[in-house]
């Protein structure tokens, strides 16, 4: 039996080179629950130009697909994301015009992944 992990079960640090837009929605989108607009901007600054907005337009199929299922508590989760975007956007441009870029943010903690 096949089935998508959640959020929680997603391995720690993704590498947006090679991994999937899944797995940076589902990491943004983890952040956006957790940390907010703050915690999300980390990951876009720390990723601009690669895949973000992908995975923005990912958030808003899979909140459609939420919804239309009754999957509220997914639908609310991916949703936060897409409409906090431009705040997010705006909040990366900041992080990045400051210099506040280093290594990459790495939202679930330090791992050997």
């Amino acid at each position: 039996v096949a089935r998508l992990l959640t959020r929680e079960e997603i391995k720690k640090n993704i590498n947006p080179q090679k991994d999937f837009i899944w797995l940076l929605t589902q990491q943004l989108t983890q952040a956006m629950e957790t940390g907010g607009v703050d915690a999300a901007s980390k990951i876009v600054a720390e990723l601009f130009g690669v895949n973000v907005e992908q995975s923005k337009a990912l958030a808003y199929r899979l909140y459609t697909i939420a919804e239309r299922k009754g999957w509220a508590g997914e639908a609310f989760a991916y949703n936060s994301l897409v409409v906090a975007w431009p705040d997010v956007q705006l909040k990366a441009a900041e992080l990045m015009s400051r210099g506040d870029v280093g290594e990459q943010f790495k939202l679930f903690g330090d791992t050997d992944d």
